[in-house]
């Protein structure tokens, strides 16, 4: 077996250089561009270099069976040129296969930007048709980071209730425009404890970082002490630390009894225990909801305490297709209520309509910073309207 190298001006005088010394059965192993080194590199052009082998075994081989073969010259010129040349048909093969890879890109971009071009065409044909104070409020909608098929629903809705012959006013108009923005959000529904019965269990499930053990600190502090109702905490958040000891102090200050729980067993010791109480907390630990493994043990945690209510926790500060994700990837273990968290970290609301809107399920509550147990309410369906009507205040 022999192995060389050649350098050219250009791939075909190399390959031509190759088959000259090393037969017509030398295959190309590598191919490169190289420079001369140096600063002197910079004023020549970059030459090709091709590194090839030939087989004296697969040579004779090959000769043989060129000599046996007798059909015609233009089967015999075949085999000649497919051992040296096989490599230039691989290589245009190979810059065909990528140069149709960036076409097929190219196509699916022009596909998107179509589709987009399509969307925005059809967006101006229905915004040109509506009142002007109506088409300023589906821009503040869009700037608060509404989704345009939602607004353009809104401000369809809208426009529908005006008088035909444009005689309104701004103020009746944003009326308008609140209501029906409140009609979108009107499903709030906080925990109900029921007098009647003891041992309601409340699940909080949610990604990472988006504040459920301070939510849930939040919400036992004010049923504690606001609605006089006896609580009490379980945490599987065993993974952190920090978590079960804040919760813990959480629990300390309130007044009420916590349990660290680490198996489905001990789930159901603590449940047994707690039973007595009206309202049973349990604070899970931040799952990834793309984590198939994570998603499977808190399974098994809902099975076994079969919880009355899995609230989903999620931050307003998410991206509005995650926020749709992670909803679907815990809905696979029931999903009854949401709460948006951290609208202190932001002015734009328009995610929590955008889920609202795909989701279909009631909100419970909304948070609005650190402070426990201040930074909790209720929503209410005005002002969540008068917010998402709200210019950018940063």
């Amino acid at each position: 077996m022999k192995i060389k190298k050649y350098v050219a001006r250009d791939f075909k005088t190399a390959i031509q250089k190759a088959k000259e010394e090393m037969g017509r059965d030398a295959i190309i192993l590598h191919t490169r561009q190289v420079k001369k080194g140096g600063i002197l590199g910079l004023l020549y052009p970059p030459r090709v270099e091709i590194t090839v082998v030939v087989d004296d075994k697969l040579q004779v081989n090959t000769d043989r069976r060129r000599l046996g073969n007798t059909t015609s010259e233009s089967a015999v010129a075949k085999p000649e040129m497919s051992a040296g040349l096989d490599t230039t048909s691989t290589l245009d093969n190979s810059q065909k296969a990528s140069h149709e890879d960036a076409v097929l890109q190219e196509i699916h971009k022009m596909k998107h930007l179509i589709t987009d071009i399509k969307s925005r065409m059809h967006e101006v044909e229905v915004i040109k048709g509506v009142p002007e104070q109506v088409q300023q409020f589906y821009e503040t909608l869009i700037s608060n980071n509404v989704d345009r098929d939602i607004a353009l629903k809104v401000v369809n809705s809208v426009a529908n209730r005006l008088p035909k012959d444009g005689m309104s006013d701004d103020t009746w108009a944003r009326d308008v425009c609140l209501h029906t923005l409140q009609e979108a959000i009107q499903r709030v529904e906080p925990i109900q404890v029921k007098s009647e019965r003891q041992g309601m269990i409340v699940f909080m499930v949610g990604p990472t970082g988006v504040g459920k053990t301070t939510t849930i600190a939040k919400l036992a502090a004010n049923l504690t002490f606001l609605d006089n109702k006896n609580v009490a905490l379980i945490t599987l958040d065993t993974y952190r630390v920090s978590a079960a000891d804040q919760l813990r102090t959480f629990a300390e200050i309130i007044g009420i009894p916590i349990s660290v729980v680490f198996t489905p067993n001990d789930m159901m010791l603590a449940i047994e225990q707690y039973q007595q109480k009206d309202l049973i907390f349990v604070d899970t630990a931040g799952r990834s909801p793309y984590n198939y493994e994570q998603m499977e043990e808190l399974r098994e945690f809902v099975d076994i305490a079969k919880p009355d209510e899995i609230i989903l926790v999620m931050s307003v500060t998410t991206d509005n297709n995650d926020l749709i994700n992670i909803y679907e990837r815990f809905q696979s273990i029931g999903v009854d209520k949401l709460i948006f968290t951290k609208l202190d970290e932001t002015y734009n609301y328009g995610s929590i309509l955008n889920a609202l809107y795909e989701i279909k399920k009631p909100i419970a509550y909304l948070t609005t910073g650190q402070n426990v147990p201040d930074d909790i309410e209720v929503p209410d369906s005005l002002r969540l309207a008068q917010m998402l009507l709200r210019r950018d205040e940063a």
